[in-house]
């Protein structure tokens, strides 16, 4: 849970949460507003971004991409928590809409969500807005974070309310696509896999297709996905029992898994600078929804999932993405409990 909060946080957080039961109001504008369909009056006008939030080192950015018409109907009536007009509370729904565009859809992942100019090549989608925005959205919906990962002495996962994360699209031809996020991200099938080994399959000579021979190490390695005909192929080369199963073992890992991990409202944490006295909300370092563990989260996933380089325990499934730059709604809120099942 976030602890001592920096002022703009805990003024906009409070703004936020004394009018969540009269429409919220003088700190949001909804989306037929920002579309000029209404005029609001002055005292409704989005806020500015203050010294605190705005950054002068930016250069201009450009427009984002148009939201069609189809998803721009969904966030009608719904309430802008930021000037950017990206995250969107729908009180009475009970959810946190965030309009994000994807940023790659055939990276190794670490993240699932980055602030637009943050580390997108390790990420599928992005957003133009704070950390912060997406947090304080997530308190207006009565949830309380839990605490971020840790690693020392061991790892513990990160705990909190667990997050439904549903992205909307429309696909090329212009029907409305959902599912959850986790059907876009699958188990990194582009990493090696090795297996002790007494010596190479004899007679074979290496490096053959993608299989290694690491005399050092005494292991047979294998790259990336392993197709059924290479599988068998290596099967055909040596009967060696140790060697059939390792073959058979990086067949199954390099095959494509959907992520079955729960995304879980961590929170993040602050961090003051000694020497100033200012403190930071750390998630606005890239880390907004998260496929490694990373001790800042504001979403991360409950189990242990590494970010060191080569070892990420995920990518994203490049199929099942839409091409980069295309306008994707992600919908938050809190999962349904599991229903016990019913008595005999």
């Amino acid at each position: 849970m976030i602890g001592r909060r920096p002022r703009v946080f805990r003024r906009y957080a409070a703004a936020l949460l004394l009018f969540i039961p009269a429409q919220l109001s003088a700190t949001a504008v909804s989306a037929d507003e920002r579309q000029g369909k209404t005029q609001p009056p002055a005292a409704a006008k989005s806020p500015q971004p203050t010294p605190d939030t705005a950054d002068p080192q930016q250069p201009p950015r450009k427009p984002l991409t148009p939201l069609p018409e189809l998803l721009q109907k969904e966030l009608a009536g719904k309430t802008a928590l930021n000037p950017e007009g990206t995250v969107f509370l729908d009180s009475a729904g009970r959810r946190l809409l965030l309009r994000t565009e994807v940023a790659c859809p055939d990276c190794i992942l670490e993240m699932a969500l980055v602030p637009e100019g943050n580390r997108e090549h390790e990420t599928i989608l992005r957003i133009r807005s704070k950390a912060f925005v997406i947090h304080t959205g997530l308190l207006a919906l009565g949830m309380q974070p839990g605490k971020p990962a840790t690693f020392s002495p061991e790892f513990t996962a990160p705990s909190g309310p667990v997050i439904s994360v549903t992205a909307v699209w429309l696909d090329d031809e212009g029907r409305r696509q959902e599912r959850p996020l986790q059907e876009w991200i699958r188990n990194n099938t582009h990493r090696y896999h090795a297996a002790a080994m007494s010596g190479p399959p004899p007679g074979l000579e290496l490096p053959y297709k993608a299989l290694r021979w690491d005399k050092f190490n005494k292991e047979i390695l294998w790259y990336g996905p392993m197709s059924d005909e290479d599988r068998d192929d290596l099967l055909s080369k040596w009967d060696h029992e140790p060697y059939q199963k390792a073959i058979r073992q990086f067949h199954e890992a390099g095959r494509s898994k959907p992520m079955q991990a729960e995304f879980v409202f961590a929170g993040s944490s602050m961090f003051r600078d000694e020497e100033t006295g200012r403190e930071y909300y750390q998630a606005e370092g890239g880390h907004l929804i998260c496929t490694s563990n990373f001790p800042d989260a504001l979403l991360d996933i409950r189990e242990q999932s590494s970010a060191a380089d080569g070892a990420q325990n995920y990518e994203g499934w490049t199929e099942r993405i839409p091409a980069e730059g295309t306008p994707v709604m992600l919908v938050l809120k809190a999962a349904e409990a599991a229903k016990p099942a019913a008595a005999k």
